[in-house]
């Protein structure tokens, strides 16, 4: 995963050429297949930001410019025609400091698991009753809508998968909660990347909506479980 400021930032220049050179690549037949392997590159790299991103959480006055910067890109990407899925690192930036901070506020053992749980919980309840599960795959593009993150197609001008605001938030949340409480963090970033890429998938090629945020909880915990126990038995002895 990506570590330093360098790094960070290269990643965010090769993000933005994939995001504006992805719409006039070659297309992928079939379609399905031409979405997964988008959605792949696009959500690694959504991924790799936030985990570049979470080093931040070490010097939390780190995210004020960062958070500054990406607010102003995004508002000036998404009042651009055509510009949704260039503004898709910047909003990653923008959403992942958003977490990342959250999660420094609230650092505990407790809310690190409680929290995936009780989201998790919630998201199932709501894919249950007909709710936004998450993701939604081969769609018209949100032009403007900074609330949505569009990881484009290749060569069809649609949306291989769209993230929301709330994915991100958690992600990074949730990678944060790795860093600070000495849980395998990039086993968590791995498990999570993987949680939102079968999310995409299920849409893509069963055109099963499945609860993305439940399945990125189970990303985050899964690596980490046999540290879980380690947590609570500090907080008893605290």
């Amino acid at each position: 995963m990506v570590r330093g400021p360098a790094a960070l930032l290269t990643l965010l220049g090769v993000s933005v050429a994939y995001f504006l050179a992805a719409p006039s690549l070659p297309q992928i037949h079939p379609p399905e297949l031409s979405a997964i392997v988008a959605c792949s590159i696009g959500l690694a790299l959504v991924v790799g930001i936030v985990s570049g991103l979470v080093a931040i959480a070490d010097a939390p006055l780190a995210l004020v410019p960062a958070l500054v910067g990406a607010v102003l890109l995004v508002a000036v990407l998404d009042a651009g025609v055509g510009a949704a899925a260039v503004a898709t690192p910047f909003e990653t930036v923008l959403y992942a400091c958003a977490g990342i901070a959250f999660a420094v506020a609230l650092e505990t053992p407790l809310l690190a698991v409680g929290l995936p749980i009780f989201v998790a919980v919630i998201d199932i309840v709501a894919a249950g009753a007909g709710g936004g599960a998450g993701l939604f795959a081969l769609s018209t593009p949100h032009g403007g809508d900074a609330l949505s993150l569009d990881l484009p197609d290749w060569g069809t001008g649609l949306a291989a998968a769209r993230l929301t605001a709330p994915d991100v938030v958690f992600l990074a949340a949730y990678a944060t909660f790795a860093r600070r409480l000495d849980l395998r963090e990039r086993a968590a970033e791995a498990g999570m990347f993987a949680a939102l890429l079968a999310a995409a998938a299920a849409e893509i090629l069963f055109d099963a909506e499945v609860p993305a945020l439940a399945l990125l909880a189970l990303g985050f915990l899964l690596p980490s479980v046999d540290r879980l126990p380690g947590l609570f038995a500090g907080l008893r002895e605290g």
